[in-house]
């Protein structure tokens, strides 16, 4: 059975999953977002990655599944866990 990539992490509980493989964008990327974005939703789709964006949350930073345009800092990851579902919407 599938399991489910969470729908958030905290900066800790990410650093310390130990992932199949992990990628990040737009850390010290001065290119419009828009091109970091598509250059992410590329590398997902051709690696069946799991995209989690880092969003300002309530108290904290947190990474959350998908890609996020609303209080996002501008970092992306690409994560991959063999056995789970991957949910980009």
């Amino acid at each position: 059975m599938m399991q489910k990539y969470p729908e958030e992490l905290t900066p800790e509980e990410f650093d310390s999953t130990k992932w199949d493989f992990a990628k990040q964008f737009g850390h010290d990327d001065d290119r419009p977002t828009n091109q970091i974005v598509q250059q992410v939703k590329e590398f997902a789709q051709k690696t069946g990655g799991q995209i989690y964006t880092q969003v300002d949350g309530e108290t904290d930073r947190v990474y959350s599944r998908g890609l996020r345009f609303v209080n996002r800092t501008g970092l992306y990851e690409i994560v991959k866990l063999e056995g789970y579902t991957v949910d980009n919407s």
